[in-house]
């Protein structure tokens, strides 16, 4: 058996068994910010064995892992991987001890096929009920007993835990005969292969054991270990879980990779290298396909460092160009049978591979020749500064650093490039004084002075809220800057500035990427009194809401006041909010399942929305998203927003944003009609604490603004919608009037010039001018050189306006026919250019999806006319071409073009008769 049967074998095993088939849970775990990735198989059942969840009395999975602490030891050992598969059984309160044993000892003698004479059983010292069960079994090897080091599991200081029984399969003594070469010992003869785990106690708290009321099983098996064992291979880079990238590798290289037992200190090195290449490429495609991208900070920074990792061992075996990207497709062929859906993204993991090696290959050869310059005068230890100037100046990882130097006995200062990094952290963040309100040290003297104090947020339902005043922070200036006063008899005068905390508020403190309320307090018996103007809404600690004011009146601690939003930006706000989430789901319907979302903003004027994606978004795909959005909001979809377990988040494929900490009971926003039931019946549904609109079609309208590059693999796109779309429309007229008006003031003013040096006209000047040297006639040179570029500049704008005012009138113009199930725009301009028809034929086969557009323009007694077709007609037989020359063949013309798009004119005529020859063409 190889690898991908031996995972079917034993998922059909234990579902024969009566055990629950789980499919396995992404990488990056779902609502568990505690974790970077999952690394082990129980990850995903925490809430079952801690009795958050139930309904499931058995289950097994084959679960995607990953672990950080092996990178630098793959290759070394045949027991280290960053990314594997843990196959598992596990039972929550139903079989313990005896049925997990009976199971692992039917599976792995009779599934497997392994030689029971060569597995070794261990069980913890302590463990006799364990150890009885296995001699029960009649096994060939008596159970090893071992301390808590290795076989006692807890899941932390406090809480569940139990002794372990281990499997440990004998590799033979051409493995190692040494005195670590033992079973649980360090060598590689003698190989763990599956770990059963019986939680059974509940550490206190004192250290002491109490039983667990309901005992569980956890086991854990390596997929990769087994299939080296099945197969018959000597490590499990030659399996078929890793061969078929190792091959691909030394097609693309070139060097053959040896046998990996094979001999001298050169081939060594040469089998070392495959096997970090193909574990780091599997890691790599497997994290990508999530939408992780290669960056600097937690999981990006793994990315990135197996990408360059791997990299730099092929660039030791000869590669000179970006490789990894070409192993992508052997990777996923892999996985294809249990991993379908990463074909999808096949083309995104290809591109980010290649993308970052590409930048690491750019930096690798100076930084390699600056550390060898380095290690000429640093013959026995690399400073620390050193260190971190390489990685700081040319991208240079440590980890790489230290490779480099341990293969040439060099010790790395390790805590000195630390310090250094540290305090070119510090020295980069020195900026000017901050506002008080961003700095959390004052409101721990607070909450230190009033225990229990919290803040209640009452915004969701409201936008006033009769409240009391808890605690004062007042901002005084002075010589050394800006300091604090807080305390019960601190106050706010008129004129003052500081924060305030409120028992309760309806101010939505900034987060999840909204931006804080603004508003004002108002005397609690005449609403007219205004006491302060709230400027902005903050979250300094988890428990506290701030509000930095302006005091019109004096403000006490403990006076009582209304809180009151404006409406007006908390309206608009939520008008973008709910934009944003509808536009995440558009970028994932348009450019894969694998975008994520990498930050954002949402305020009353615009929204700014940061994505994963390894490339620009075309023209097309913009369109597409925003044809979504504003379909999403002309369908006046209700959002619903709910507070729901955190359990839930996966049951109902809730988004989320990776890293973001959301609580036991988080919010979900679902955008959709009945999608709580079925997924197909919702747009959009989302982790968020934010505040929206109560249904889409309030937003009214939607556009994208800009497109950009942020960082590798990060896009941006700011959009505005509702209200805001119009200030937009107005200001980028009212800047394009400005820059006419002052191209046509300079126009005039050069020309005025040119007349007075010369007494000619300036047209006569552009076409003749004077060969004199004088300093006036220089000048006129100069100025003929600005009017050229300016009346270029001038056509071009009014050339601009001209679009905008056809475009102004297709919107409003057109007229949609439908013949026979499908679409047909048509309109008439008077003396459009044709470049402004072809632009308007785009837009409006974008908008329509599936259709036929002709529109047409009339100039000194000339009809002229472009036919569109979109895509999906073409293979119905719609060829815009020969509708052009159906056309031209009534009014005695001419026309030609693609099937797509056509163009033709000729003499003027009946635009109704030609949209009835159109309209008959069109009909299937």
């Amino acid at each position: 058996m190889n690898g991908t049967e031996l995972r079917e074998k034993f998922l059909t095993y234990f579902d024969r068994k009566a055990h629950h088939v789980t499919a396995t849970s992404p990488l990056v775990p779902d609502g568990d910010p505690t974790l970077l990735f999952t690394a082990a198989g129980m990850v995903p059942f925490k809430p079952y064995f801690l009795g958050q969840k139930t309904g499931v009395d058995r289950a097994t999975s084959c679960q995607k892992c990953f672990r950080t602490t092996d990178i630098d030891r793959v290759g070394q050992t045949i027991r280290h991987l960053t990314f594997f598969e843990m196959l598992g059984n596990f039972s929550f309160g139903d079989y313990f001890k005896e049925g997990a044993i009976e199971f692992c000892w039917d599976f792995l003698t009779n599934v497997a096929k392994l030689d029971p004479n060569r597995l070794h059983p261990t069980v913890f010292e302590d463990d006799a009920e364990a150890e009885a069960v296995w001699v029960k079994l009649g096994i060939p090897n008596k159970p090893v007993r071992l301390g808590s080091d290795t076989n006692f599991w807890a899941m932390g200081p406090t809480g569940p835990c139990g002794p372990c029984s281990e499997v440990y399969y004998d590799l033979g003594p051409e493995f190692g005969t040494g005195p670590q070469d033992t079973v649980g010992g360090d060598g590689d003869r003698y190989i763990e292969v599956w770990n059963l785990v019986f939680m059974q106690f509940d550490r206190q708290p004192d250290g002491t054991l109490k039983p667990l009321p309901k005992k569980n099983i956890d086991t854990g098996m390596g997929l990769e270990r087994l299939a080296m064992i099945v197969e018959g291979k000597s490590s499990p880079f030659q399996t078929s879980l890793f061969d078929p990238i190792r091959k691909a590798a030394a097609d693309v290289i070139g060097v053959p990779p040896p046998d990996a037992r094979g001999g001298g200190p050169s081939e060594a090195e040469v089998v070392m290298a495959y096997r970090i290449i193909a574990d780091h490429v599997r890691a790599a495609v497997m994290l990508s396909a999530e939408g992780i991208i290669p960056s600097n900070v937690e999981r990006g920074y793994v990315l990135r460092r197996l990408i360059r990792r791997a990299s730099r061992y092929g660039r030791l075996l000869g590669a000179k160009e970006p490789f990894l990207h070409l192993l992508v497709g052997p990777a996923l062929g892999i996985f294809a049978s249990q991993y379908p859906e990463l074909a999808a993204a096949r083309q995104q993991v290809a591109e980010t591979l290649k993308a970052e090696e590409a930048r690491f290959l750019e930096t690798l050869e100076v930084g390699e020749r600056e550390l060898g310059e380095l290690l000429e005068r640093h013959a026995k230890y690399l400073p620390g500064a050193a260190a971190f100037k390489l990685y700081d100046t040319y991208g240079f990882p440590l980890e790489l650093t230290k490779e480099i130097c341990a293969r040439k006995g060099v010790a790395v200062d390790e805590p000195g490039f630390h310090e250094a990094r540290e305090a070119a952290m510090e020295a980069a963040s020195r900026r000017p004084a901050v506002a008080p309100q961003l700095l959390s040290a004052p409101y721990q003297a607070v909450m230190e002075a009033n225990p229990g104090l919290r803040c209640e947020f009452s915004g969701y339902r409201k936008l006033e809220e009769l409240t009391q005043v808890v605690a004062i922070l007042k901002h005084v200036k002075s010589e050394g800057g800006m300091r604090v006063e807080h305390g019960p008899k601190v106050e706010l005068g008129p004129g003052d500035e500081g924060e305030v905390v409120l028992l309760r508020t309806p101010f939505y403190p900034e987060g999840g990427g909204q931006v804080g309320d603004q508003g004002a307090f108002v005397d609690d018996v005449t609403d007219d009194r205004l006491l302060a103007k709230v400027h902005d809404t903050q979250k300094p600690l988890p428990e506290l809401i701030a509000h930095r004011v302006t005091a019109q009146r004096t403000l006490r601690v403990g006076m009582r006041l209304r809180a009151r939003v404006d409406p007006e930006t908390r309206r608009t706000t939520a008008y973008h909010h709910t934009a944003t989430h509808l536009l995440n789901e558009a970028l994932r319907r348009v450019l894969g399942p694998n975008v994520r979302q990498a930050g954002s903003l949402v305020s009353p004027e615009r929204l700014r929305f940061d994505f994963t994606h390894g490339k620009p978004v075309t023209v097309e795909q913009a369109a597409e998203i925003e044809k979504l959005v504003n379909g999403a909001i002309a369908e006046d979809l209700p959002v619903d927003p709910m507070e729901r377990p955190a359990a839930d988040m996966k049951e109902l494929g809730a988004v989320s944003l990776l890293g973001e900490k959301y609580g036991d009971k988080p919010r979900f926003l679902l955008i959709g009609k009945k999608g709580w039931a079925d997924p197909a019946d919702r747009f959009s549904l989302e982790l968020c604490g934010g505040t929206h609109v109560a249904r889409t079609g309030e937003i009214q309208s939607f556009k994208i603004v800009k497109e950009t590059a942020v960082a590798s693999g990060i896009r941006r796109i700011e959009a505005v919608a509702g209200p805001a779309l119009e200030e937009l429309a107005r200001r980028a007229e009212a800047e394009s009037r400005a820059a006419l008006k002052e191209a046509i003031r300079r126009f005039i003013e050069l020309t005025s010039k040119i007349q007075s040096v010369t007494g000619k006209p300036y047209k006569t000047v552009l076409a003749n001018i004077p060969d004199a040297d004088a300093a006036p006639i220089a000048e006129v040179r100069k100025n003929v050189a600005e009017l050229k570029e300016l009346e270029k500049s001038l056509e071009a704008q009014l050339a601009q306006i001209k679009r905008e005012n056809l475009l102004q009138q297709a919107e409003h113009g057109r007229i949609l026919l439908e013949v026979a199930g499908r679409k047909l725009a048509v309109q008439k301009f008077d003396a459009a250019e044709p470049q402004a028809l072809r632009d308007i034929s785009d837009k409006l086969k974008r908008e329509l999806g599936s259709g036929v557009v002709f529109l047409g323009t009339y100039d000194a007694n000339r009809l002229s006319y472009v036919v569109a077709v979109t895509q999906d007609l073409l293979g119905a037989g719609l060829h815009a071409g020969k509708i052009a020359q159906a056309v031209a063949a009534m009014q005695g013309g001419k026309a030609g073009g693609r099937p797509d798009f056509a163009q033709g004119g000729g003499p003027d005529y009946d635009w109704d008769e030609l949209v009835t020859k159109v309209k008959d063409l069109v009909t299937p």
